[in-house]
């Protein structure tokens, strides 16, 4: 088995420093965003020189002694430039925001799909569509209004120059009067801040009433009851909760544009009135004015895109909250181990989130049980990717404290070609076996090992790519991928299709499903078909038979089982069909976290009677 150093793609967010959006740009778009400044420089530069213009010929002298075509035409000359440099600055800066938010969301994606198994269990999943839905159209949004931010400050500046060229007292009055504006209007968007902030934590409990709405679908179909507590007592206190803070919020909002707007328009009887005092020509107080009237639409759009900006910071923040593996641009599935002849596992412990090994984990324990539902809560950063599964310093901690462990000390050994019955009580930590040894769980402690070399942070993805598996909660892809993540043998599908009963349902095109729609048992059908296609070396199923009508489940153990054996996979199956355990080459027992391998005579018995096994 290769080892490669990729420790790094699993170090999570929880290490870094929260960055803010306008570092992130400035980091990663440098020079494209000073490309961005630039072409604003120039903007604003023919803004100026359009107020200078309007100043120098129609203000300064007398219009009707100087008004000519050519100055007409100059004057239209400066205004289709005007529009070019409005446009490209802003299509500019709108093309590179567009890029950030697709480079951000193709990041992200891959990001949730290289973090371990349990730290996703943790989040949820109403919580990641949270921040890949309206955490992203949040930061788009801001990048779409993000020009106007840019256009409004730079053209401020550029004007600001212009008019102090003109008279320096006037202009320092108009700035404290804007400056005075800005600054109220400043306090008044923070309280804006504050309620976009409340806002995502409602957002993600909409989310999970969401989920709990479509998911549960056919359990509130049959008890109306439970509807309507979730619809009035869930959904509706937290839909009215947005609803009044995004009230407040807007409420803030409008409060600093009209504040903003007033007092722009104010600012052009203060003009007049300063003018009037210290004896400023008229026509310099007329210019100030024009500019004020000029520049009112791009400060007011600035301070209205402010508020979204602020928006996609919280939105940032939020999806840099998830603690995600670093992201990788490559898939590390490339370096198998093809000559394998046993994979040992050695004194392994695992537990979930809530034991007292974890130190800053949620109080939340988690059993596990044969439904795949054992790792709902199970985010814990011991047993992520990021730590050797050599390492075994907690050790005593387990000695002390065994009972705190799903698994307690499991030592196994998978011969190549093996086929394992794996048998135990609901809760005894059968799934979590199964994902400790296909290398989705990382032990608490223990060693997992190939051939004698450990699995660890370095070449766990590699082991990964051994297995196939069909878990009991197992999503379902109709995409059909051969060996090495090349074309499936179309033989091979075609035999199985038919093998697994399934070829008047079912057809296969473009190495495509054309439905998945079908009873439980069919679909898990459909599992096997995907993962035989997929030709790994070792096959696991968590009750895969337990879906399948009797005469099926004589076809899987009696017909199925021998085939897949005889393909040289190795099987290893979770099962309590006590009347099929003789098609087992060996057959265990998880009794309570600890693993035991049944005898002849211990075998004999379960197959007689497994439930007594159990006891």
């Amino acid at each position: 088995m290769s080892s490669r150093t990729t420790a790094s793609s699993h170090t999570t967010a929880s290490s870094r420093t929260t960055a803010s959006l306008y570092h992130m740009i400035w980091a990663n778009y440098r020079l494209p965003f000073l490309k961005v400044i630039l072409l604003n420089l120039v903007n604003a530069a023919v803004s100026v020189g359009i107020i200078a213009y309007i100043n120098h010929t129609f203000i300064s002298q007398p219009v009707f002694d100087t008004l000519s075509w050519l100055s007409l035409g100059q004057f239209s000359l400066l205004v289709l430039l005007l529009l070019m440099t409005t446009f490209l600055s802003q299509y500019a800066l709108t093309r590179l925001g567009h890029r950030f938010v697709y480079e951000l969301r193709t990041k992200l994606v891959k990001q949730i799909i290289d973090t371990t198994v349990p730290q996703i269990d943790h989040l949820g999943s109403a919580r990641l569509l949270a921040s890949l839905s309206s955490d992203i159209q949040s930061i788009t949004v801001a990048f779409v209004r993000m020009p106007e931010l840019v256009q409004g400050i730079i053209l401020s500046v550029g004007v600001g120059l212009y008019l102090g060229w003109l008279s320096l007292p006037l202009l320092f009055i108009v700035m404290f009067w804007i400056v005075m504006t800005i600054w109220i209007s400043t306090i008044l968007v923070k309280h804006v801040y504050t309620h976009l902030t409340e806002l995502r934590e409602i957002n993600d409990a909409l989310y999970q009433d969401y989920q709990s709405i479509i998911e549960g679908r056919k359990e509130l179909a049959l008890n109306q009851h439970r509807a309507e507590k979730l619809y009035t007592d869930d959904f509706l206190a937290h839909a009215k909760s947005y609803e009044k803070t995004v009230t407040k919020s807007d409420t803030f909002h409008l409060s600093a544009v009209n504040w903003s707007n007033i007092m722009m328009f104010a600012s052009i009887g203060i003009v007049f009135a300063v003018a009037n005092y210290l004896d400023i020509p008229m026509g310099v107080a007329t210019t100030f004015s024009l500019t004020i009237l000029f520049m009112q639409s791009p400060l007011l759009h600035a301070v209205g895109a402010y508020p979204t900006l602020q928006t996609a910071q919280v939105a940032l923040e939020k999806i840099q909250s998830l603690e995600l593996a670093e992201h990788q641009p490559s898939f590390a599935t490339d370096t198998v181990a093809q000559d394998w002849q046993s994979i040992t596992l050695n004194n392994i412990n695992y537990r979930y989130v809530g034991s007292s090994h974890s130190s800053h984990a949620p109080d939340t324990a988690v059993n596990d049980n044969d439904n795949g539902q054992n790792s709902d809560n199970s985010d814990n950063s011991d047993n992520s990717d990021n730590s050797d599964n050599s390492d075994n310093s907690d050790n005593s901690d387990n000695n002390q404290n065994p009972s705190n462990n799903i698994l307690k000390f499991v030592n196994l050994t998978l011969q190549r070609g093996d086929v394992v019955f794996l048998i135990g009580a609901n809760g005894s930590g059968k799934s979590t076996l199964a994902k400790i040894i296909t290398g989705i769980f990382t032990p608490t402690t223990g060693t997992v090992q190939v051939d004698g070399q450990s699995v660890n942070s370095e070449n766990n993805a590699d082991f990964r790519q051994l297995f196939s598996a069909i878990f009991s909660d197992q999503h379902l892809f109709k995409q059909l991928i051969g060996i090495q993540g090349n074309e499936p043998d179309a033989a091979l599908v075609s035999d199985w299709l038919h093998k697994l009963n399934l070829q008047e349902k079912v057809s296969v095109s473009d190495h495509k499903l054309s439905t998945d729609k079908l009873s439980q048992g069919q679909r898990k059908r459909l599992a096997m078909l995907i993962a035989v296609a997929e030709q790994k070396d070792i096959l696991l199923l968590d009750e895969w038979a337990a879906d399948q009508d009797p005469a099926f489940r004589r076809v899987f153990y009696q017909t199925l089982i021998p085939e897949l054996k005889a393909m040289g996979k190795t099987l290893f199956i979770i099962s309590h069909d006590d009347g099929y355990f003789e098609h087992a080459d060996r057959l265990l027992l998880m009794k309570e976290g600890r693993l035991i391998e049944l005898n002849a005579e211990e075998r004999q018995r379960a197959s007689k009677d497994a439930i007594a096994m159990l006891k």
